[in-house]
């Protein structure tokens, strides 16, 4: 009697299972569709007697949204430039935000000071910057150093250039915005 009670009790739920279907099933959630983001101007520039600096946002990597740029500065002149990391700082919302840390930079050491380089004269020196204020630890199995997304909005480098002794600063940015892909 026992065996034939959990006989019928296993078949009713069987004929349970089969009545509702795959309702107990895991679904996962649909996926919004990917997001593009956009740069006005695509690339920022700057431009006087002694050279033209360009700005461009890196965007679509890691996480889909802008984490760097690509800095490049065009002497137009026979002097050395020097790059002033120093006092080279990451613009977001109108505002200064840190310095910039780029290849060769150790992630622990990104706020130190920094040498500055040297654009040769009628030379271009180009390097890939990423905001230090936008770099995170996460620990975890799948931790490590991360480029976090820079924000919708104005973002760009305050620039400071040394040319034969003399300080020049000049203000690069870009208005970045997302929108879905239909």
């Amino acid at each position: 009697m026992r065996i034939k009670t959990l006989f019928l009790s296993g078949l009713a739920a069987v004929a349970l299972v089969s009545l509702t279907g795959c309702a107990g099933v895991y679904s996962p959630p649909a996926h919004s569709p990917p997001a593009q983001w956009k740069s006005a101007p695509d690339m920022a520039t700057v431009e006087n007697k002694q050279f033209t600096a360009h700005l461009k946002p890196v965007c679509g990597s890691y996480n889909g949204g802008c984490e760097a740029f690509v800095l490049s500065i065009v002497s137009k002149t026979d002097k050395n430039i020097e790059v002033n990391w120093n006092k080279t700082l990451y613009i977001s919302g109108g505002q200064t935000s840190g310095g910039f840390m780029f290849e060769g930079i150790v992630y622990k050491d990104r706020n130190n000071q920094k040498p500055p380089d040297v654009v040769f004269g009628n030379g271009t020196l180009t390097k890939t910057i990423w905001p230090n204020n936008l770099v995170n630890y996460v620990s975890g199995q799948y931790g490590g150093w991360v480029h976090v997304t820079m924000p919708q909005g104005d973002n760009g480098a305050y620039v400071t250039l040394s040319i034969d002794g003399k300080e020049i600063s000049e203000r690069l940015f870009v208005r970045l915005s997302v929108s879905q892909v239909q």
